[in-house]
């Protein structure tokens, strides 16, 4: 059903798989969506062309026409962005609110909050819980701070949408903690892997794991096939995870190791330019890493 929102303007900055799906998404509902090709990468380009967003020449003039402005891109990119945005909308007339989707640490969010209150602006922190395939169906945008409602309420016709208060930190923790199970379970397997590869019986473990453990297996096939593509934001994830724990003088031992197991792996190339479709074969790769 279309939404009387033909006046309503989204950026989306910058449109990776995620956001090409978002974006295509808000199209399909009658909102206006731009970007900004110049300078990003091939991808970049070809998403906002592909996807049908309107390409504007600069991010000033982004600013200047936005009604939200959505950064989604990773947490180590989502400083240098915000930045750059909050300059451009301290001389636009129109205050944009700035939506930070990056799955950022407590801190970071705070960071750029700051500087979206300097700018004039409103600021929403985010997350997306779950893949790009999974939106917009059974992905859930998680929204913390004071401005989440009037978003929430634009949106929550398309997309799954959880309200985590008022508090700016509470959608990183949310997205962090979760990930503490979701990825910490993938790196147990990893490690697993690991040495079931040095001792050669990984077949044999994997087997026998598939069989004694199929709940768990199930919820693998969810997410160990995509790590190839996204192992080092799972990386930077577990990292500020590990961060966000100890500065609360919090246990963070599961979350460092995780980020250092898949450092690990990401290092070992064992993934690089692969494409598994199962688990198993996710797997399988294992068996050339040093």
């Amino acid at each position: 059903m279309k939404n009387n929102t033909s006046k309503i303007t989204i950026a989306i900055l910058y449109p990776g798989d995620m956001g090409f799906v978002i974006a295509k998404e808000l199209i399909k509902n009658d909102f206006r969506i731009v970007s900004v090709s110049e300078g990003r990468s091939e991808l970049t380009k070809k998403n906002i062309k592909n996807a049908g967003i309107e390409d504007l020449p600069s991010i000033k003039e982004l600013a200047e026409v936005s009604d939200y402005i959505l950064s989604l891109n990773s947490p180590k990119s989502s400083i240098t962005i915000a930045k750059e945005v909050a300059e451009s909308i301290a001389f636009t007339q129109k205050k944009a609110v700035f939506v930070d989707l990056n799955s950022n640490s407590p801190e970071t969010a705070l960071e750029i909050e700051k500087m979206m209150i300097h700018s004039g602006t409103r600021f929403i922190n985010g997350a997306v819980m779950g893949a790009s395939q999974d939106i917009p169906h059974s992905a859930v945008f998680v929204l913390s701070g004071k401005e989440t409602q009037e978003f929430i309420t634009l949106l929550s016709p398309i997309f799954k949408i959880k309200n985590a208060g008022d508090q700016t930190v509470s959608a990183s923790a949310y997205k962090l903690l979760f990930s503490m199970v979701n990825k910490g379970i993938n790196a147990l397997f990893f490690e697993t892997m690991i040495a079931a590869a040095h001792f050669g019986i990984l077949d044999e473990l994997n087997e026998s794991l598939m069989k004694y453990l199929p709940g768990t297996y199930e919820d693998l096939k969810k997410t160990t096939p995509t790590y190839p593509q996204h192992i080092k934001r799972r990386i930077d994830e577990m990292n500020g995870l590990s961060e966000m724990l100890q500065t609360e003088n919090l246990p963070n031992g599961i979350a460092l190791t995780a980020a250092q197991i898949f450092e690990k792996i990401y290092n070992s190339g064992i993934f690089e330019d692969k494409t598994p479709k199962t688990v198993t074969e996710t797997f399988e790769y294992f068996k050339t890493i040093k």
